[in-house]
């Protein structure tokens, strides 16, 4: 075969895979195929009771966006009620919305700045299908102090019209302030489930304005096509007790991103505890800070991850690299407290040349299991975490040895046992 031959199949290989994962396809990006699986029981996150209660009181005070609704109006989320929901978000700032699932159309809706927003247990926004590359289901954008309720969003990842694009997102908050969302259910969005970033241009003190004290609780975000949740721009944040599932369809294809796009955004005092990710067809924890350097000023990260759990996905945790020689080194620290992965191709993964992102430290990675498929042995650690036994610890053990070995050159990634 000539060389000119090779370059075109490996091109129109290229193409195939990438339709296959345009059109939520079975090829993840390792030519394997991806098996959805559903979320065990272990890992759905629920609200504690004081937010229930909270919840259960603010609905009694808030505006039922269904007496908003046109005469007739019909409950299986046939009809686009766009208008009508926008219409009462603006002239209310307390509302709870019908307890039945709507369709809105690829407008989305506005939140205003201190709302209140509550989902009732039947609630459900849909995303009607379109064929856009960008929309966002909620938009929060530049607003401050926003509580978001039990939202439960469906996007159209499913029945989308087109096959380009990657940025339809379920919430996204952009230069956003002091938002809470509790118990958010995302899914199916042909983008993000959730997307933290910044809204336009404007720069201030050399950066863009990022979203800034956002905190997300007892989420469970499934089936996304890009990512979880991507954190672009973004300080003071904060995800807790949240499960992030079969993230599968266009690159990262990872629960957590964390990804600037450049020097001016920020990203800085992020914190993610005891979250759980679950089958994403690539990484359960991405942190790429390549574009955050620059040659001729600062950047500060810190980072702190605790208590993640990872089963199943493809990595569990991944360091992106790759600077310019001319970055300068960045100041903070990762700190990665307490993990646990099991059930990964390859538990942990990063790039060479790390010397210019921040210290970061690794302490008591437990392991266990191994990819299905892998034989009986494996497939007896393949269980849920209560206890290690002592072959599965062994195990887990030598694979952070392994960590350890591969990572020998790379000063500033330091692996401590306790």
């Amino acid at each position: 075969m000539t060389m000119s031959k090779i370059c075109t199949l490996f091109s129109s290989l290229s193409v195939f895979a990438m339709s296959c994962m345009a059109q939520g396809g079975d090829l993840d990006y390792n030519g394997k195929k991806f098996v959805f699986n559903s979320v065990p029981a272990q890992y759905n996150a629920t609200a504690p009771a004081a937010i229930k209660a909270k919840v259960t009181a603010g609905i009694q005070s808030a505006v039922d966006l269904t007496t908003l609704l046109p005469a007739g109006y019909k409950k299986d989320g046939s009809v686009d009620y766009t208008d009508y929901l926008q219409s009462g978000l603006d002239k209310n700032r307390n509302v709870v919305f019908p307890d039945f699932p709507v369709l809105i159309s690829s407008k989305g809706l506005t939140v205003n700045s201190n709302s209140n927003l509550y989902f009732k247990p039947n609630s459900k926004l849909i995303m009607q299908p379109n064929n856009l590359e960008k929309f966002e289901m909620l938009r929060v954008h530049g607003v401050n102090n926003v509580n978001i309720y039990n939202a439960n969003l469906v996007g159209d990842r499913k029945g989308h019209l087109g096959t380009s694009g990657e940025h339809g997102m379920g919430i996204a908050l952009r230069s956003a302030k002091d938002v809470n969302i509790y118990s958010p259910r995302i899914s199916n969005c042909w983008g993000d489930g959730i997307y933290i970033g910044w809204r336009t241009r404007d720069v201030v003190d050399g950066h863009y304005i990022p979203s800034d004290n956002i905190n997300i609780y007892n989420g469970v975000i499934d089936f996304n096509r890009r990512n979880g949740i991507s954190i672009v721009c973004g300080s003071n944040i904060n995800i807790r007790n949240t499960t992030i599932a079969n993230t599968y369809g266009t690159l990262p294809m990872s629960g957590i991103d964390i990804e600037p796009n450049e020097p001016k955004d920020v990203i800085n005092n992020i914190t993610i505890d005891s979250v759980t990710t679950y089958n994403n067809a690539r990484d359960g924890i991405l942190i790429v800070l390549t574009r955050l350097p620059q040659a001729n000023g600062s950047a500060n990260t810190n980072i702190v991850v605790k208590d993640h759990v990872d089963d199943g996905s493809y990595s569990a945790f991944r360091l992106g690299s790759g600077f310019r020689k001319t970055d300068r080194e960045m100041s903070g620290q990762i700190s990665v407290i307490d993990p646990v992965w099991k059930n990964n191709e390859m538990p942990f993964r990063f790039r060479s040349n790390y010397q210019m992102l921040p210290i970061t430290r690794f302490k008591n990675i437990k392991v266990m299991g191994g990819p299905s498929g892998a034989g009986a042995a494996n497939k007896a650690a393949r269980s849920t975490i209560q206890a290690f036994s002592a072959p599965v610890q062994n195990a887990g053990q030598d694979a952070v040895k392994k960590m350890k070995a591969g990572l020998s050159k790379e000063s500033k990634i330091k692996i401590e046992d306790k």
